[in-house]
C-alpha cells in the first residue's frame, strides 16, 4: 500500500489512532471485493454491496423507514423484533443481529460512530406512528431490488393504496393531486413534516387539503404549525364556521394555556349545533373550563369560584356521559366529583355513597381495554373507589406487557399530571405509591 492508499484510508474512516489505522488497514484487506460500490463511503457499513449477493437484508433499510414511517404500537425494539418473529420465518437471533448490523459479515466498525443500531429511546420518540396500513415487514427480508431508494419507494406505494385522510368534509372535496401530495407531505418523520409545512408551496390548495394538514401537524405535536393554517382557514368565510375546524382551534388555545379564549369558541360553536348535541365539542368544552377553574385558583385562591367552575364542568361531562356511555367523560366526572368532595371537606359517609354511585356507571359503561387510556381508566376508576393497594398490584403484575398497549412517554406523564392534580386534593399517601410507581415506569 503506497502513501496516497493510506491518506485515502485516514479520510474515509476518519482514522485519528495508530490502532485505528491497524484495524482498518486489516479490515480493508478484506473487503477488496467491494471497492467498485461508489456508495461504500457514506453507508458506514462494510462490504456495504455485498449483501445483495448473498440474499442478506440491510439493516439501513430499517433506518430509513424509521426516518420516513410510523406505526402506534411498535414503541419498542423487543416489539418489533417480536413483530418480525411473527410475521416472517427468521429467527429471534437472526432479527436481533439484523437490527444490529451484524448479518453477514457486515459488522459494526469497532471505532466509528455506532449509526446503525437501533435504540429503543429512538423508537419510542417517533416510529411509524399513525400509519393507516400496517406494513408487511416480509418485504424486509426480500431482495427482489438493487437499493435502498427503491425498496422505499415500493413500501411508500403500499402504504398509499389505502390511505384515507383525516377530514373529508367541505363542499369542495381532495383533488388527486391534493392526496397524493398529503401523503407525501406527512406520511414522514416528524422534523420532516416541520420542513414540508413551512414551504407555503405545500399549504396551498383547497380547506380540505388544508385542514388535513392541520389535523396532521397537531397530531405529531407541531402546535405552532397547525396554528398557522388553523389561521389561514379562518379568512376563507365558507370555511370559517367548520366544526372541526373550531374544535381544533380551542385545542390549541388551549394548549397555550388560554383557555378562556377556547371556552368562548366552544360554546359559540354548541350555540351553532343546537338542537343537536355533540359530544366531542361539549367534553372539550368541559376541559377548559375545568383547567381555567384550576389556573384561577393558583393565581387568585377564591375557592367559591373554584367549586363553581369545577361544578359546571362535572355537569357538563355527566350529561356527555349520559348520551354516549363513554369511559372519557363518566371517569372525569367521577374525578370532579371527587375533587368537590375532598374541597367541600365532604365527610366519609358522602364519600361512600359516591363511591357506589361510581360502581354503578363504570359497570355499565361502553368500555374495552385496547390501548393506553383505556387501560389506565380502569386504574384510575378504582384509586376513585380507593382501591390503592389494588392498583398497585396490577401495576406491578402488568408492567412487563404494558409495552403492548399503544404507550409512550406522553401517555404516562399525562396520567401523572391527573393524578397529582387530584392529589392536591386527597392526601391519601397511597395515591403517591401509585404516581410514584407511574414515575419509575417513566424513567425506565
Amino acid at each position: 500500500m503506497n502513501l496516497e492508499e493510506v491518506a485515502e484510508l485516514l479520510a474515509r474512516y476518519n482514522i485519528q489512532t495508530l490502532e485505528e489505522l491497524e484495524y482498518y488497514l486489516d479490515i480493508d484487506n478484506k473487503t477488496d471485493e467491494c471497492i467498485d460500490d461508489e456508495d461504500v463511503t457514506t453507508k458506514n457499513c462494510i462490504n456495504a454491496k455485498c449483501y445483495e449477493d448473498i440474499f442478506v437484508p440491510d439493516c439501513r433499510k430499517i433506518i430509513e423507514i424509521y426516518s420516513k414511517y410510523f406505526k402506534n404500537e411498535i414503541k419498542s425494539k423487543k416489539l418489533f423484533i417480536q413483530y418480525l418473529v411473527d410475521h416472517t420465518d427468521k429467527s429471534h437471533s437472526s432479527i436481533e443481529n439484523y437490527l444490529s448490523c451484524k448479518s453477514c459479515n457486515q459488522q459494526i466498525m469497532k471505532f466509528i460512530n455506532n449509526s446503525l443500531k437501533i435504540a429503543d429511546s429512538t423508537f419510542k420518540k417517533d416510529f411509524c406512528f399513525n400509519l393507516n396500513k400496517k406494513f408487511n415487514y416480509v418485504t424486509l427480508f426480500e431482495t427482489d431490488y438493487i437499493s435502498i431508494k427503491q425498496f422505499l419507494v415500493k413500501e411508500h406505494e403500499i402504504t398509499k393504496e389505502n390511505y384515507k385522510p383525516q377530514f373529508t368534509q367541505g363542499k369542495k372535496m381532495l383533488t388527486h393531486d391534493e392526496d397524493k401530495r398529503l401523503f407525501d407531505l406527512t406520511h414522514v418523520s416528524k422534523d420532516k413534516l416541520k420542513s414540508n409545512l413551512s414551504n407555503i408551496d405545500n399549504v396551498t390548495g383547497s380547506n380540505s387539503y388544508k385542514m388535513n394538514l392541520a389535523l396532521a401537524a397537531f397530531d405529531r405535536g407541531l402546535v405552532d404549525e397547525s396554528n398557522k393554517i388553523v389561521n389561514l382557514l379562518l379568512c376563507e368565510k365558507d370555511f370559517q364556521e367548520n366544526q372541526e375546524l373550531l374544535q381544533l382551534q380551542a385545542k390549541i388555545l388551549s394548549i397555550q394555556k388560554q383557555d378562556k379564549d377556547a371556552i368562548k369558541i366552544l360554546n359559540k360553536l354548541i350555540e351553532m349545533q343546537k338542537p343537536n348535541i355533540d359530544a366531542e365539542t361539549n367534553n372539550l368544552l368541559a376541559a377548559s373550563i375545568k383547567r381555567d377553574a384550576f389556573d384561577e385558583f393558583i393565581h387568585y385562591e377564591i375557592q367559591e369560584k373554584l367549586i363553581e367552575k369545577l361544578s359546571l364542568s362535572k355537569d357538563i361531562y355527566f350529561s356527555v356521559y349520559k348520551l354516549n356511555n363513554d369511559y372519557y367523560p363518566a371517569l372525569n366526572y367521577m374525578y370532579l366529583e371527587s375533587m368537590l368532595a375532598y374541597i367541600e371537606n365532604r365527610d366519609r359517609e358522602y364519600i361512600k355513597k359516591i363511591r357506589v354511585e361510581f360502581g354503578i356507571i363504570w359497570d355499565n359503561l361502553n368500555h374495552q381495554v385496547n390501548d393506553w387510556w383505556s387501560y389506565i381508566s380502569s386504574m384510575e376508576y378504582l384509586i376513585l373507589c380507593g382501591e390503592y393497594s389494588n392498583v398497585i398490584i396490577q401495576l406491578k403484575e402488568h408492567f412487563h406487557t404494558i409495552d403492548e398497549f399503544e404507550i409512550n412517554d406522553f401517555n404516562i406523564i399525562s396520567t401523572i399530571r391527573q393524578l397529582e392534580l387530584f392529589s392536591e386534593f386527597c392526601t391519601d399517601p397511597e395515591l403517591m405509591e401509585v404516581i410514584n410507581l407511574l414515575k419509575v415506569y417513566v424513567e425506565k
